[in-house]
């Protein structure tokens, strides 16, 4: 059924296919809570996704790459399972207050951390580590802390407004409202930029 590195691997353990927040077309796995395993006719946008968590795995809580291959024109990886709770859950979605208080502090694990390599940079203005797709499904929170980070295939160093417009919108996209929206920037501590949120968000 999958390439034999993988078989090998995996054999004896039980998959269940995860059907929620996946918009990219990609079939994803829950390898018990020992792997994710990923699928996608996209081969080089998986295979960057491979080589970005080899990268930031060294920096900041994310999952711990295992191998990627190509067989049939189709690309698989193979990470580790990272244990947590992504923020579209019920108990963060009813609780916007605390919701907000943990992206906050997702965002300042990631902008405050210094990265020492002169790699994957995506604006040479900008010496930040981003998410670049920094929405609620993609960070993960354990007792109520931030535990990790997934899906960082569009990581880098760049500007930090890709993450706050990405963030804004996940959270008004989540919560069906724009109510919270002035309480985030004030976490935040910045200031809505227009011109910035249209940008990365492709409006």
């Amino acid at each position: 059924m999958f390439p034999t590195k993988i078989e090998e691997l995996i054999q004896g353990i039980n998959l269940k296919e995860l059907v929620d927040f996946h918009v990219s077309g990609d079939k994803v796995f829950s390898v018990e809570n020992k792997y994710i395993l990923k699928i996608s006719d996209n081969t080089k946008r998986l295979e960057k996704e491979y080589q970005k968590d080899k990268w930031i795995n060294k920096y900041i809580p994310s999952p711990k790459p295992i191998l990627f291959t190509i067989e049939n024109n189709k690309g698989y990886y193979l990470r580790e399972y990272l244990v947590g709770e992504n923020l579209c859950a019920d108990k963060y979605l009813s609780n916007p207050e605390l919701l907000i208080n943990l992206l906050v502090e997702a965002m300042e694990i990631l902008h405050k951390t210094k990265v020492i390599e002169d790699k994957y940079i995506i604006d040479n203005e900008y010496k930040t580590l981003i998410h670049g797709d920094f929405c609620l499904p993609n960070i993960l929170v354990k007792d109520d802390k931030v535990a990790g980070f997934i899906d960082l295939g569009d990581s880098g160093i760049g500007d930090p407004w890709r993450d706050y417009a990405w963030c804004i919108w996940s959270l008004e996209y989540n919560l069906k409202s724009t109510n919270y929206t002035p309480l985030l920037l004030k976490k935040l501590n910045i200031t809505f930029d227009k011109e910035k949120y249209k940008r990365y968000i492709n409006l």
